[in-house]
C-alpha cells in the first residue's frame, strides 16, 4: 500500500532532483535567495489554512499512511508546501530565463492599467465570495477556502508583476499548466489508494476525471500559479533594476535599503517609466545578433543581469570598432576615434585613477553633450553610446583607453612584427574587454574580489583570456581582414616574402593568391600562440563568482571550437565556425561537465 512519504520518494522528489541537475549552472545568488524566499512564503502563508482545512475534516488521512502528524497536519503535507514550489520553480527557471527581463515590460499606460486592475477587481470580489461559502460541513467549503486564501496572495502579486506575466503569456502558461497536470496525476492516483481522502460533505463532489475532485485541480492550478508569479515578481523587479541602473541603483546587498529598493522596484509601474533605455538594450542585443553568433549563443546562459550589462558592453565595443573599420578615409577615421576619445573622456571624467569605480555612493549620471553625438552617430550606435553610460559607473576607465589604442593602431595602419605585437594589439583590442567582462560580473553577482593580489591575478587572466580568444578570431579572419578591410594581422616574421605578402593582403586584398597552404599556415601558427596561453587563462575563472564560472567557461570553448575547425580543415576555411548543434554540444559539455573542476578544486592560490 503506497504511503504519504512514498508518494515523496516515488513521484515528487525525483521529478526535484531531475529539474535540480537541469537547472544547477543557472542557478545564481539571486535564484536560490528567489526560490528560498517563495518557498519560505509558501511554507507560513499556507501552514495555518491547511491546519484549518484539516481541522474542519476537508482533507482525512489514515494514520497508517503518514509518518506524523504536527498541528493538524502530517510531516509530509508540510513537505509538500516545499517541495511543490522547488519543483514549479525549478520548471519555471528553465522556461522563463531565456529573454531580457526588459523586453517583456509594458509602456503602454492604458493597457498596463486595465491588465493590473481589472483581474484585482475580480479577484476581489472572488475573496469576498469565498470568504461566505467557506462554511464548514458545507460541500462548498473547500471551494470557499481556496477562494478566500489564494486570491489575495494572487492580487499582491498581480499588481507587481501582472504585466509581466501576461507579456511572457506563453512560458507562463507552461510554467503553471506542466506541474499542474503532473501534480493533479500523482495527486489522483494517490486518491485512488486512499493515500489521503477528500470528504464529500464538504466537497461539491464534481470530478474533472475518476477519483480527482474538481477542487483538486483547482488547488494545484492556483498554488502553481502563485509560484510562477512570485518568481516573476522577483525577476521583474531585477531587471527594472538591471535597465533602470541610475533609478535603482543600489548594489546587492542585505541592507534594509536593498530590500526597501526591492519593494520599490516590485510596485513600481514600468510604463512610468521612460522606454528609452529598453529601446537601446534592443539594439545593442541587435548588434550582437548580427556581429557575433558565437558570442550570442555563449551569452545565453549568463544570469540574467549578467547577461544584459555584456550585451551592453560587447555592442559598445562592437560598434565602436565598426565606426573605425567601416570609414576608409584615414582623416574621417581619425575623426571619429577622437569623437570615441571625447565620449570616454565626458563618462570617466570624475574618476581619480585607472581603476576607481563609483560603486559604494549612489552613481552620478555622466555629463555626456548629447547633441554633439546625435549629430554624428547613426540611431544603432547612439543607443549603445547611451547604454554604455548608464552602467559605465562601476566600470574602469583604463580598459576604454587600452581599446581606443587598439583602434588606433588600426587606423595609423600599424603592421604586426612579430608575435610579441600580436600580443600587444590583442590585449588593446580584447584583453581590456577582458578586464571589463570581470567587473560586470563581480559587480551584477553582488560579490566582490577582496584581496588585491587574487583581484589582479584574476585581471590578468581575463586579460590573457581576451588575448588568446583575439589570436583565434585573427586566424580565422586572415582572408576577411583582407578582402573587406585591406588589412592584416598576421606576423611579419611568420613571411618569407615581408612586402610581396602584406602588399598582396593590404594593397591587392586578394588573400588567396597567397594559395591556401601559406593561409593555412599563418592560422596554424598564430592558433598554437594562442594555444600557448589558453589552458593558463583559464587558470582565474575559479575565482570568479560561482555562477559565472559555466558560462566563462562555454564562451571560451565556444571560441576554441572555432580554432579546432581551422587546425582541423585540410585547407584553409574562408571564415571557419562551429554548427548549431557543435555549439549546443560544446555548450552542454562545458557548462555541465568540464565546469566542474573549477567547483571542487581549491580555492587557494598559488599564484596569489
Amino acid at each position: 500500500m503506497l504511503t504519504y512519504i512514498d508518494v515523496h520518494f516515488i513521484y515528487t522528489l525525483p521529478v526535484v532532483a531531475v529539474l535540480a541537475l537541469i537547472t544547477w549552472p543557472f542557478i545564481s545568488r539571486f535564484e536560490l535567495f528567489k526560490i528560498g524566499f517563495v518557498c519560505t512564503m509558501a511554507f507560513v502563508y499556507t501552514t495555518p489554512w491547511d491546519n484549518y482545512i484539516i481541522f474542519n475534516n476537508a482533507w482525512m488521512y489514515k494514520p497508517k499512511n503518514i509518518l506524523a502528524v504536527i498541528g493538524y497536519v502530517p510531516v509530509e503535507e508540510y513537505m509538500f508546501f516545499v517541495i511543490q514550489t522547488l519543483m514549479t520553480s525549478l520548471w519555471a527557471l528553465i522556461l522563463t530565463r531565456w529573454s531580457p527581463a526588459c523586453f517583456n515590460f509594458n509602456f503602454n499606460k492604458t493597457s498596463y492599467t486595465l491588465i493590473r486592475w481589472i483581474p484585482i477587481l475580480v479577484l476581489a470580489m472572488t475573496t469576498i465570495q469565498g470568504y461566505n461559502i467557506a462554511v464548514p460541513g458545507k460541500n462548498t467549503f473547500y471551494l470557499g477556502c481556496i477562494m478566500w486564501w489564494s486570491c489575495p496572495v494572487i492580487m499582491f502579486l498581480w499588481y507587481g508583476a501582472g504585466n509581466y506575466f501576461v507579456k511572457k503569456s506563453t512560458s507562463s502558461a507552461i510554467a503553471v499548466i506542466v506541474p499542474t497536470l503532473y501534480l493533479c496525476w500523482v495527486d489522483r492516483i494517490a486518491l485512488k489508494d486512499d493515500v489521503w481522502h477528500i470528504n464529500e460533505k464538504t466537497s461539491l463532489n464534481i470530478f474533472v476525471v475518476d477519483d480527482l475532485p474538481f477542487e483538486e485541480c483547482l488547488f494545484f492550478l492556483i498554488t502553481n500559479m502563485i509560484i510562477v508569479l512570485g518568481s516573476m515578481a522577483f525577476d521583474k523587479s531585477y531587471g527594472l533594476a538591471d535597465t533602470y541602473t541610475f533609478e535603482f541603483s543600489l548594489c546587492s546587498s542585505s541592507s534594509w535599503n536593498y530590500y526597501s529598493q526591492q519593494m520599490q522596484q516590485f510596485v513600481r509601474a514600468e510604463c512610468d517609466m521612460s522606454p528609452s533605455p529598453v529601446s537601446d538594450i534592443r539594439q545593442c542585443l541587435n548588434v550582437l545578433k548580427r556581429a557575433s553568433k558565437s558570442f550570442n549563443v555563449a551569452s545565453l546562459v549568463f544570469p540574467a543581469g549578467i547577461r544584459l550589462h555584456l550585451i551592453i558592453l560587447y555592442a559598445f565595443c562592437r560598434v565602436t570598432d565598426d565606426m573605425i573599420d567601416s570609414e576608409p578615409k584615414v582623416g574621417v577615421k581619425k575623426q571619429k576615434l577622437k569623437l570615441i576619445e571625447t565620449f570616454i573622456d565626458e563618462l570617466f571624467a570624475d574618476r581619480s585613477s585607472d581603476y576607481d569605480v563609483k560603486t559604494s555612493i549612489t552613481p552620478r549620471k555622466p555629463e555626456v553633450n548629447w547633441e554633439q553625438y546625435r549629430l554624428d552617430l547613426t540611431d544603432e550606435e547612439l543607443s549603445c553610446f547611451r547604454a554604455i553610460s548608464r552602467i559605465s559607473f562601476y566600470l574602469p576607465r583604463k580598459p576604454f583607453y587600452e581599446l581606443l589604442d587598439g583602434y588606433r593602431w588600426d587606423v595609423d595602419g600599424k603592421t604586426v612584427q612579430n608575435e610579441t605585437d600580436l600580443l600587444l594589439y590583442s590585449s588593446y583590442v580584447a584583453g581590456s574587454v577582458g578586464t571589463l567582462c570581470v567587473y560586470v560580473m563581480v559587480y551584477k553577482s553582488g560579490t566582490q574580489i577582496n584581496d588585491d593580489k587574487r583581484h589582479d591575478f584574476v585581471i590578468e587572466k581575463a586579460q590573457q583570456m581576451g588575448q588568446v580568444l583575439q589570436i583565434v578570431n585573427i586566424s580565422r579572419d586572415i582572408v576577411t581582414d583582407s578582402e573587406t578591410l585591406g588589412r592584416c594581422y598576421v606576423p611579419s616574421e611568420y613571411m618569407d616574402d615581408v612586402a610581396a605578402d602584406v602588399n598582396t593582403l593590404c594593397s591587392d586584398r586578394d588573400p588567396w593568391t597567397l594559395g591556401s597552404d601559406k593561409l593555412k599556415s599563418y592560422a596554424t601558427r598564430m592558433i598554437r600562440l594562442a594555444n600557448r596561453y589558453q589552458l593558463e587563462s583559464l587558470e582565474g575563472i575559479r575565482y570568479l563568482p560561482y555562477e559565472v564560472r559555466g558560462p566563462v567557461l562555454v564562451a571560451t570553448d565556444i571560441y576554441r571550437g572555432v580554432a579546432c575547425a581551422v587546425e582541423a580543415s585540410p585547407t584553409y576555411p574562408r571564415r571557419a565556425s562551429l554548427g548549431k548543434w557543435d555549439k549546443i554540444f560544446v555548450g552542454v559539455n562545458s557548462l555541465y561537465f568540464k565546469s566542474l573542476k573549477y567547483f571542487f578544486q581549491s580555492d587557494h592560490c598559488k599564484h596569489c
